[in-house]
């Protein structure tokens, strides 16, 4: 088998594709690859024109024989040919009744992105008869084939691979400290990690196992020996095939196998309120003490990345679904890249918390609809006032209304949305969003 580099050109479909049924021509191979791959194939020709081809999956060829023959058939990538042809010239399309209009439309928009030079020549491998060809592509479509052919990944070397993943880190914490027997831990070699991602990515679940999910980060304020028991318990049903996919598919199936771990379930009456990721929980000793030195759960206000800190350090319950999703966003956009995007994001979040509780609290004589957002401000802190809060706690809040110097003032947030000149910068934001916390806290105590 040797390397060749061709052009698209230089390159036929296989007429014999194993894909088709009687394929008579070029034309016709083509079309059907097309119309029977629809979206896929869309997707394939994007990466092809965002990434090139790639170098882990070449094309196997052989020369064409026969009177007249010219080129090279391929025997293995008539995909890749195929995004090749629509992308290098996209009027192919034209006649193709059975392709989708947003097939064609999406397919015809990449190939004005197309650079063939970008690809061309094409590595290709020859095979010298038709019997290599059939070993080779055997190996690639067939399955293993007892290691022969390609060994797919497990759910967890895919999750490692991907990066962090809630399910990974149970499966660490189970590991270090659950004292797992020989057959526990073989189980886990094959474990269908995805069972336990559908478990640990319901809110409910995790709130009732005593987990928060902050950050993409799995942290629970519980003792280790309480975690450990229903965690230890799920993760052996799983692996033992004791709970399986179709026993935990809906909401409901979940909560219910949930409560079928009857004693193995943590009693949420020893949280401790002071939640830790499971890396630290494991290096925890009996007593509860760790072992290892604790990762600061309470960053400084102005070292944070994002407007809004992490639940922990700033709770705000908030029961209006928008705002909740705002909120997130703002726990999450880095202050670095996105300070504009940021700061209209606040102005919004601003104004709508101010109109809710102005709602829910019944201020006198509020109105969402006629009133100007510092008249709305000046209500939210003078009721806050007098039901308890000092006036010293409010004087920040209140000179987001008064002073336009403050990074978060009212001006200020009119001037970056309207203003082609006024741009905010990260720090002030940062120190802005610390300024006014303890004020929203108390809107959405």
């Amino acid at each position: 088998m040797s390397s060749l580099e061709l052009s698209i050109d230089e390159l036929h479909l296989d007429l014999k594709n194993p894909r088709f049924a009687g394929l008579g021509s070029q034309r016709e191979a083509l079309e059907k690859i097309v119309v029977n791959q629809g979206a896929k194939l869309v997707n394939l020709a994007e990466d092809i024109v965002g990434f090139g081809m790639s170098p882990a999956h070449r094309m196997l060829v052989l020369k064409a024989s026969g009177k007249g023959s010219r080129g090279y058939i391929v025997m293995d990538g008539n995909r890749r040919l195929a995004a090749l042809r629509v992308l290098s010239n996209p009027t192919v399309l034209d006649g193709m009744k059975e392709v989708g209009d947003i097939t064609a439309k999406k397919l015809r928009a990449l190939a004005k992105k197309f650079n063939a030079d970008d690809v061309q020549p094409l590595e290709v491998f020859e095979c010298k008869d038709e019997e290599q060809t059939r070993h080779w592509i055997e190996a690639i479509h067939t399955g293993e084939n007892d290691g022969r052919g390609v060994v797919g990944w497990d759910g967890i070397a895919t999750a490692r691979y991907r990066g962090e993943n809630s399910s990974l880190k149970v499966l660490e914490f189970i590991k270090k400290v659950g004292k797992l027997s020989d057959e526990e831990e073989a189980a886990l070699e094959r474990f269908p990690i995805t069972n336990l991602d559908r478990l640990l990515a319901t809110p409910e679940v995790r709130s009732r196992l005593g987990l928060e999910l902050e950050e993409g980060e799995l942290l629970s304020d519980l003792p280790q020996a309480e975690l450990l028991k229903p965690l230890k318990r799920i993760v052996s049903d799983i692996a033992l095939k004791k709970v399986t996919v179709s026993q935990i598919k809906s909401k409901d199936d979940r909560l219910k196998y949930l409560e079928s771990l009857g004693r193995d379930l943590p009693d949420l009456g020893k949280r401790t309120g002071s939640p830790e990721p499971l890396e630290q929980l494991s290096a925890h000793g009996k007593d509860g003490s760790s072992k290892a030195q604790a990762r600061p759960r309470n960053p400084s206000l102005i070292d944070r990345k994002a407007l809004i800190p992490p639940q922990s350090q700033c709770p705000l319950n908030i029961d209006d679904h928008k705002l909740q999703q705002m909120c997130r966003e703002l726990r999450k956009l880095p202050l670095d890249n996105y300070p504009v995007a940021i700061a209209a994001s606040f102005r919004v979040f601003l104004e709508l918390s101010l109109d809710h509780y102005g709602s829910k609290q019944k201020v006198a004589q509020y109105n969402s609809d006629t009133m100007k957002l510092k008249q709305k401000l000046d209500s939210v802190a003078d009721h806050l006032q007098a039901n308890g809060v000092t006036r010293r706690d409010l004087q920040e809040f209140r000179a987001l209304g008064s002073n336009r110097n403050k990074a978060l003032s009212i001006d200020r947030l009119h001037g970056i949305i309207h203003s082609r000149f006024s741009l905010p910068t990260a720090t002030e934001l940062r120190s802005g969003w610390s300024e006014v916390q303890d004020a929203f806290i108390k809107i959405w105590a």
